[in-house]
C-alpha cells in the first residue's frame, strides 16, 4: 500500500468526496471491512451525514426498541392518491408500483419499550459521536416519504429522562454542526429536536411546521444552547404575528450570524438594525414590511448601520418606496456582489423601476456586483394585455453596473422593446456577461421581442464568457435579415433557451446556430406529448395541454423547432466529422517539426505527424477566422508532390 493511504489526514479527504447516494454507502461500508487503516476514517464517512436518526437508535440494545408497521398509514397514503382523478393506485401488495415509487417501504414506527439505562448507550455513543449533519426532511410533497420511518414520542421522552438522570453526557450528537428539520408530519415535532441542539451546531435549517408545535420552547433552546450559530434557514407559511416576533426574537439574540435566510417571515424596524449591527453578516434574504419608509427607516434616529460586510443580499418587498429606501441603507456596502429584488403583488412602473436602477449606479457596490435577478410574484388576468415595456430608458442605469455576469429579470413587462440595437447595447456594457435571462410570459404576443439572431450574435461578438441566454427571439424573418458576421465565433455559450420564438425558416437558424455556436444545447417551451398506452400515472394527469397548446400555430412552432433541434445535432455531428477522412486519423502528440516533414517526402505514401502550432500560428488562423486546423500544415508542404498522404494531428490545445 502506499505510504500516502497510511495517512489518517489524507484519507480523511478522500473518503469525504463521496456523496450520502446508495452507492456511495455501499462503497465506504466496503471500505470499512478492507483493513484497520480504511476502517476509522471510512466509518467516519460512512456516519458523518444522516438522512434518518432511526440508524442510529437501532445502536441501542434490541430489548430497548420495537418497529411496528402501520398499516392504516399505508392505506391514507395511498387512498389519497387515489382520490386524484383518472388515477387507480393499489396497495404495493396487490400491485406493481409506478417506476419512482419502486423502493416504496411499508410505514413503520419505531417505539422504546423500556426506559434507559446507563449501559445501553456504549454503542450509541460509537456512532454518535462520528454524526456531523442531521436531517430530518419528510415534506407532504415529498414522494421520499413512503420510505421514511416514523419515531414514537417516547423515544425522545425516554431519551430527556435519561440525560436528566445523567447517564449520558449532553449534548446528544456531540459534533452535530448542522442540522435540518423539515417535517409536518413524521412523529417528530421541534420540541423532540430539542436534544439536537448544542454548542458545536452552526448550519440550521428549519422548515417551521404549519401546527407551530414547539415554537417557543425550540426558539429558546436555540439561543440558550447555540449561540455560536453562523448559518441560519428559517421559512414559514404561516405569516402571522405570533410566528414574526418569535422569530425576530430569535434573531435579535444570535450575534455570530454569517448568513440569514428568512422565507415567508417579515422582518420589523427592530430586527433590521440589530442586523445591521452584526460584523460578520455576509448574506441576508429578507422580507420587508410595507410602512418602513413611514417609520423613519433612513432617520438618524433609526440607527440602521449599512451592512458593510454584506456580499450578498436577496429582498422582497410590498412597497416600492421600501426598495429604494433599503437599497440607499445598503449603498455604502463597497464589497456587495449579489443582488436580488422580489416585487411582492405590486408591479413598478418604467419610472419607479428606473430610480430602483439609479440608487444601484449611484452606490458604492455599482463596481463589485456581478449578480443581479429582478422577479415579481404578480398575478394577471389572462385576458389583460402587458401594462409596460421592458427598454432601453428603463435599463440604462443598470448597464452603468459594468462588472456584471448574471442577470435574471423575469417581471410582467412586455418585450416589444427589447431588439438588436438593445442587445448591442447590453453585449457593450456588460463584457464579463456569462448568464442573461430575460423571462417572458406566454399568454401574449407582445411578450415577443423584436430581436433576432443578429442580437445574439453581438452578445457573442463582445462577451467572450458567455455560457446562457434565454430569450424569446423573433426569428421569423427571412434568412437574409438573420445572418451575422460570418467570423464570429463563440465555443463557450452552451446552453440557448429560446422559449416560445416564432420561426419560418428552421435550415437557417441551425446554419448560423451550428456554425456561431458549435458546442450549443438548444432548450425551447413547445411541448408536444405523446402518451404511451397503458394507464395514466400521477405526473400524466397533470400533464393536460392548454388551449394555446392546441392551437394550430403553436402546434406548427413546435414540429419546426423539433427540426430545429434535430437538424441542430446533426449538423454539429456532420461538422465533427469534417475533419476525419479515410486518409485522416487523430492521434496523441508526437512532435514533429515542418522541416522534418518535408524530408519524408520520397514515398507515395507516408504518415505525417505535426507538432502543435506556436501560439502566434494559432493567431494567424484565427485572424483569419477560420477553424484552427493543424494538419493543414503538413498538407501543404506536400501537395505538390502528388502522394497520398495520411496526417496524424495532436490534440487541440486553447
Amino acid at each position: 500500500m502506499h505510504l500516502c493511504l497510511q495517512i489518517a489526514e489524507i484519507l480523511t479527504k478522500i473518503f469525504a468526496s463521496y456523496d450520502d447516494d446508495k452507492e456511495s454507502i455501499t462503497t465506504l461500508y466496503s471500505l470499512t471491512l478492507a483493513c484497520k487503516i480504511f476502517h476509522e476514517p471510512a466509518l467516519d464517512a460512512l456516519w458523518r451525514f444522516q438522512r434518518s436518526f432511526v440508524t442510529l437508535l437501532r445502536m441501542f440494545p434490541k430489548d430497548v426498541w420495537v418497529e411496528t408497521v402501520d398499516s392504516e398509514i399505508a392505506i391514507t397514503l395511498f387512498k389519497t392518491t387515489e382520490s386524484l382523478p383518472g388515477i387507480s393506485m393499489a396497495v404495493p401488495d396487490e400491485a406493481p408500483l409506478p417506476p419512482r415509487l419502486s423502493s416504496w417501504k411499508k410505514p413503520a414506527t419505531l417505539t422504546f419499550k423500556r426506559p434507559l439505562t446507563p449501559s445501553d448507550w456504549a454503542r450509541f455513543q460509537l456512532y454518535a459521536k462520528r454524526m456531523e449533519h442531521l436531517s430530518f426532511d419528510w415534506s407532504s410533497n415529498n414522494m421520499a416519504i413512503f420510505g421514511v420511518r416514523e419515531l414514537s414520542p417516547s423515544v425522545f421522552r425516554a431519551i430527556e429522562s435519561s440525560l436528566d438522570l445523567g447517564h449520558f453526557e449532553p449534548p446528544l450528537l456531540r459534533n452535530l454542526s448542522e442540522l435540518t428539520f423539515n417535517q409536518d408530519f413524521g412523529g417528530v415535532s421541534l420540541r423532540d429536536v430539542c436534544v439536537f441542539l448544542g454548542p458545536p451546531l452552526k448550519t440550521l435549517r428549519l422548515t417551521i411546521p404549519s401546527s407551530l408545535d414547539g415554537l417557543e420552547i425550540f426558539a429558546a433552546a436555540l439561543k440558550a444552547r447555540c449561540l455560536a450559530i453562523e448559518h441560519l434557514y428559517i421559512s414559514s407559511h404561516d405569516r402571522s404575528g405570533r410566528v414574526n416576533r418569535i422569530v425576530s426574537d430569535l434573531f435579535c439574540s444570535l450575534s455570530s450570524l454569517r448568513t440569514l435566510s428568512c422565507e415567508g417571515i417579515t422582518c420589523d424596524l427592530r430586527t433590521l438594525r440589530y442586523l445591521s449591527s452584526l460584523p460578520f453578516l455576509r448574506s441576508l434574504t429578507v422580507h420587508l414590511l410595507k410602512r418602513l419608509a413611514g417609520e423613519g427607516f433612513l432617520d438618524s434616529s433609526s440607527n440602521i448601520l449599512p451592512f458593510l460586510a454584506m456580499r450578498h443580499l436577496r429582498i422582497s418587498v410590498a412597497s416600492i418606496t421600501d426598495a429604494g429606501e433599503f437599497l440607499q441603507v445598503v449603498s455604502s456596502s463597497s464589497g456587495l456582489e449579489s443582488l436580488s429584488i422580489t416585487f411582492y403583488r405590486i408591479l413598478p412602473t418604467p419610472e419607479q423601476l428606473h430610480a430602483v436602477f439609479t440608487v444601484m449606479q449611484q452606490s458604492s457596490f455599482c463596481d463589485t456586483l456581478t449578480t443581479f435577478a429582478l422577479l415579481d410574484h404578480v398575478e394577471f388576468d389572462e385576458d389583460s394585455p402587458p401594462v409596460h415595456s421592458l427598454d432601453a430608458h428603463t435599463l440604462s442605469p443598470l448597464l452603468q453596473c459594468r462588472n456584471l455576469e448574471r442577470v435574471n429579470i423575469d417581471i410582467s413587462y412586455e418585450h416589444a422593446a427589447i431588439d438588436n440595437p438593445l442587445l448591442k447595447e447590453i453585449a457593450s456594457a456588460w463584457p464579463c456577461l456569462r448568464n442573461i435571462s430575460l423571462d417572458p410570459r406566454y399568454d401574449a404576443r407582445l411578450w415577443h421581442s423584436k430581436a433576432n439572431l443578429q442580437g445574439l450574435s453581438y452578445l457573442a461578438r463582445h462577451c467572450h464568457s458567455l455560457q446562457s441566454v434565454s430569450l424569446q427571439f423573433d426569428v421569423s424573418l427571412p434568412a437574409t435579415m438573420i445572418y451575422p458576421d460570418k467570423g464570429i465565433r463563440c465555443e463557450s455559450l452552451t446552453t440557448l433557451d429560446v422559449s416560445r420564438s416564432h420561426v419560418s425558416d428552421p435550415l437557417a437558424v441551425v446554419t448560423f446556430l451550428a456554425d456561431v455556436f458549435p458546442n450549443l444545447k438548444l432548450c425551447h417551451s413547445y411541448f408536444i406529448r405523446t402518451r404511451a398506452p397503458g394507464p395514466r400515472t400521477i405526473w400524466e394527469e397533470f400533464d393536460n395541454l392548454s388551449d394555446d397548446e392546441k392551437s394550430p400555430e403553436y402546434i406548427e412552432m413546435a414540429a419546426r423547432w423539433k427540426d430545429v433541434v434535430q437538424k441542430l445535432e446533426a449538423r454539429k455531428q456532420e461538422l465533427s466529422q469534417s475533419l476525419m477522412s479515410s486518409n485522416v486519423r487523430i492521434s496523441s502528440t508526437i512532435k514533429t517539426t515542418t522541416h522534418e516533414i518535408s524530408n519524408m517526402i520520397s514515398k507515395s505514401v507516408i504518415t505525417i505527424t505535426c507538432a502543435v502550432v506556436p501560439s502566434r500560428h494559432h493567431s494567424m488562423y484565427r485572424d483569419r477566422g477560420q477553424e484552427d486546423r493543424r494538419g493543414d500544415v503538413g498538407q501543404g508542404l506536400v501537395a505538390a508532390a502528388g502522394v497520398s498522404v495520411e496526417v496524424v494531428l495532436p490534440c487541440r490545445c486553447t
